[in-house]
């Protein structure tokens, strides 16, 4: 997943936009998720994610002070409290390991609707050979609120609203 510039920069406007969504963020401290899918090499999401938490973080005053989530998303799915600096540095993955292995996409849209429902945005770095194996399932954990606070970045990026049009 190679990410340019521009593209850090969409990610950060699309992001933007999702604060903005009705009802969404009222101010205060802003509590976000960045998920890792772990299928993803190390050289293929790193300098993506640190290009997207800098462009965040340069372009908007409220992503000076964020409790972010770092869920990484494989066979078993962990989450861990990170600073954002440590995700621009590289810090936050020591230690990960590369474990591929073909995911559904319902099975983390559900896991994000219990445990991460109070975040205003979820960032997803996937591997573009996840699926979706039971739409409505998918469909019923993305509503009524998840699917307007999701970012899909794979080969293309895709809200969760898009996703939701597209795949369901």
């Amino acid at each position: 997943m190679k990410l340019t510039e521009l593209g850090a920069l969409q990610i950060a406007k699309r992001t933007d936009a999702i604060l903005h969504v009705p009802g969404n963020y009222r101010g205060g401290n802003l509590e976000m998720t960045i998920v890792i899918d772990t299928s993803l090499e190390l050289e293929d999401f790193k300098d993506a994610v640190a290009a997207v938490v800098h462009a965040l973080k340069r372009g908007n005053e409220i992503f000076r002070n964020v409790r972010l989530n770092l869920v990484f998303w494989g066979e078993e799915t962990e989450a861990r409290l990170t600073p954002m600096a440590m995700l621009m540095t590289g810090g936050a993955f020591n230690g990960y390991q590369c474990r591929p292995h073909k995911k559904c996409y319902e099975e983390l849209f559900s896991y994000l609707k219990k445990f991460h429902a109070r975040s205003k945005v979820i960032l997803v770095f996937a591997d573009e050979r996840n699926e979706v194996l039971d739409a409505q399932a998918a469909g019923e954990a993305l509503s009524p609120f998840l699917k307007s606070k999701l970012l899909l970045i794979s080969e293309e990026i895709v809200g969760g609203t898009e996703f939701l049009l597209k795949y369901i």
